[in-house]
């Protein structure tokens, strides 16, 4: 796609009024659309910016997803993303425009989170958790075709098997072409996805307790903050699905530095469950929701496979050791 991919007609098409120009002031990187910040002249001369999305081909399923987001998910609760102002959707070609947060104040902090930032984000992931906690809309519980992406979907169950496949085949690919991984390095991916499809499966085989999870919610270009609010708002909607609700706690906590690492995570995983408790999960005990959360650094590791990212790699073998995390792959998840 190129710049015209947003025109004056389509754009103005999509928000419902006309639009006299459009200009082209930053591009953004996106694996399967073209994402940028348009700065739109009205017919009156006054102007405005917007995020603009479009995606054709694969994409478009992301983006048709993220408008049945703003559409069915977000009128049920206080949710943290931008506002939707307006889309089109022709089956394989979808345009999406949003309010555009840099205007509002808002940017993304990467590594550099504050204790305070992090404190918002776990009351932001536990309200969004707790809306959707065992009540998974059907249209995503039951898709003829699930989304299977690096990051895990825990229902229905097949889904589970297809992620380990896809990540068995991802990882020949990724081992194929880079020769810095040590062979015990390589030889713990296979060690792992075996044994963590098994335990998965056992883990959901009843379908409780699972919640929505976003699926892509890291510090690095999808949650932004904005000075004076310690609560995020949060981009990037398409690859919502079932999961282990601290499944979005471990992903985004890779990237954030620590000096203790363990007793970080676990303060911060304790936050969050109480935060839950207090939003009315009572069915989550303290024991299963720590084994979820190491359950779920294991994922990261399939995820940088995906990446094919040497260094996210070795970052999620040493969360995984750290945390203890392959313990999960034999013991007994603690359900009630």
């Amino acid at each position: 796609m190129t710049r015209t991919a947003f025109s004056v007609t389509d754009v103005s098409a999509a928000l419902g009024t006309p639009v006299a120009a459009i200009e082209v002031l930053d591009t953004f990187v996106a694996s399967q659309a073209e994402v940028v910040r348009l700065r739109l002249r009205r017919t009156d001369g006054s102007s405005t910016t917007v995020i603009g999305k479009r995606a054709t081909g694969a994409g478009a399923t992301a983006a048709r997803q993220e408008i049945r987001f703003f559409q069915q998910l977000a009128p049920q609760w206080n949710h943290p993303a931008p506002r939707l102002l307006g889309f089109q959707n022709h089956g394989d070609d979808v345009l999406l425009l949003s309010e555009d947060l840099g205007a509002m104040g808002y940017h993304v902090v990467g590594t550099e989170v504050s204790d305070a930032q992090l404190h918002g984000t776990i009351d932001v992931l536990a309200d969004f958790h707790a809306q959707f906690w065992n009540d998974v809309p059907d249209y995503l519980s039951g898709a003829s075709e699930p989304s299977v992406t690096s990051t895990a979907q825990a229902w229905p169950p097949d889904v589970i098997t297809r992620n380990a496949d896809a990540v068995r085949g991802e990882a020949e690919r990724f081992f194929a072409t880079t020769s810095e991984l040590e062979p015990a390095e390589r030889s713990v991916l296979a060690e792992v996805v075996d044994a963590w499809e098994r335990q998965f499966r056992a883990r959901v085989a009843d379908g409780r307790p699972i919640t929505l999870v976003h699926g892509d919610f890291h510090f690095l270009g999808n949650i932004f903050f904005t000075t004076g609010d310690p609560r995020p708002k949060v981009i990037d909607w398409s690859e919502l699905k079932p999961g282990l609700a601290p499944h979005d706690l471990a992903y985004c906590l890779t990237v954030v530095p620590s000096n203790d690492r363990l007793s970080r995570d676990r303060e911060l995983l304790r936050r969050y469950w109480e935060a839950l408790r207090k939003a009315g999960v009572n069915d989550y005990s303290w024991d299963l929701c720590y084994w979820d959360f190491r359950f779920s650094v294991i994922s990261n590791l399939f995820q940088s496979v995906c990446q094919r990212s040497v260094r996210w790699y070795r970052t999620s073998l040493a969360a995984i050791d750290l945390l203890d995390g392959r313990t999960t792959l034999t013991s007994k998840p603690p359900l009630l």
